[in-house]
């Protein structure tokens, strides 16, 4: 039986190290901002980017080629965090104006400040369905707060933890939003507009958790924190999957590919690592000589962009496996 298992064991390290050899990025600076970039989002169908930074900006970038479309100006504090609406029409971004503005896409234009917060808004996280019509922020002042675009107003305010919250996330289903904080503590709320106590609260961290992500089929909630740590949570009952001791110092963001197979995730300790969400394997590892704060990709993981504290955006572009090119019996497509 020890013989299986140890045989069982090798095989998964070995294939996660013919995938770690094989996987490869090709990494360039795109633009910069003036400060640090600490938000970076790309919206549902790949074609553009946009990043938030402490120079109180926000600049939209196309893909995949990497250039600069428009800069979003309009806070009077650093912007902190920035989402792509699901229909891709709208941007919000938060700041520490204490307020969360939302753009139009496609040009730049501010369509509406929205002002409520008593603290810096940490969190902004747009509903991903069709109509895209609410956003969710968190803020210093401890709560976590749902808008109305239309109206143009707050819906909702849900109070809970204790200290600052530091980010919040929709579920794809549109059912729940996650928010978590320096308690140490993950908060899932209803969407629900009349329902303002939390559904569960997930525990486990040691350490203030940073960020929340769902997975695209919202079954699984992803966590990460300041020791480095990220943790796998079921949405079908609530229990800790898996944790991850992905980095040696904070994780302030990371994504999931489409499928939701692949995490990305970067840090201050200057690493970007993929790693495969279901055995929770390293799968690439990438020093960027850089600390990171923030990291999205494109659906498949073909393009990853970096938001760096140097003020610098990364782009990292995937190697194509180009063993078959001296051939001449194989052609077409891997």
């Amino acid at each position: 039986m020890k013989n299986t298992i140890a045989i069982f064991l090798f095989s998964i390290l070995f294939v996660a190290n013919l995938a770690s050899q094989s996987l490869q990025y090709e990494d360039k600076i795109i633009g910069r901002h003036y400060d640090e970039v600490i938000g970076v989002f790309v919206n549902s169908n790949d074609t553009r980017v946009v990043t938030s930074s402490l120079d109180e900006t926000c600049k939209v970038w196309e893909l995949p080629s990497g250039k600069e479309l428009f800069t979003l100006e309009g806070h009077l504090g650093a912007v902190y965090n920035v989402s792509f609406s699901g229909n891709d029409k709208y941007i919000a971004s938060g700041s520490a104006d204490r307020t969360v503005k939302i753009w139009d896409a496609s040009n730049g234009d501010l369509i509406s400040t929205l002002k409520g917060h008593t603290g810096e808004v940490i969190g902004v996280f747009f509903s991903q369905d069709d109509e895209s019509k609410f956003v969710a922020s968190t803020s210093f002042d401890g709560t976590v707060k749902l808008w109305d675009l239309q109206l143009q107003s707050e819906v909702k305010t849900l109070r809970g933890h204790v200290g600052q919250t530091n980010n919040v996330a929709y579920s794809y289903d549109s059912k729940y939003l996650a928010s978590c904080g320096d308690d140490k503590k993950i908060f899932i709320w209803s969407t629900d507009l009349t329902t303002k106590t939390p559904i569960k609260i997930l525990e486990g961290h040691d350490a203030p958790v940073l960020s929340v992500l769902f997975s695209y089929d919202s079954q699984t909630l992803i966590s990460s924190d300041q020791n480095g740590e990220l943790r796998l949570w079921s949405m079908k009952d609530w229990t800790l999957l898996k944790t991850i001791k992905a980095h040696t110092d904070l994780i302030q963001d990371f994504s999931f590919t489409e499928d939701d197979k692949t995490i990305v995730t970067v840090s201050l300790d200057k690493y970007l690592k993929l790693w495969d969400a279901k055995t929770g394997a390293e799968i690439y590892s990438k020093n960027l000589e850089v600390e990171a704060w923030s990291v999205d990709l494109t659906s498949k993981a073909e393009i990853l962009i970096v938001g760096c504290a140097d003020g610098n955006v990364k782009k990292l572009d995937v190697v194509k496996n180009t063993s078959s090119k001296n051939s001449k019996t194989k052609k077409g497509k891997k």
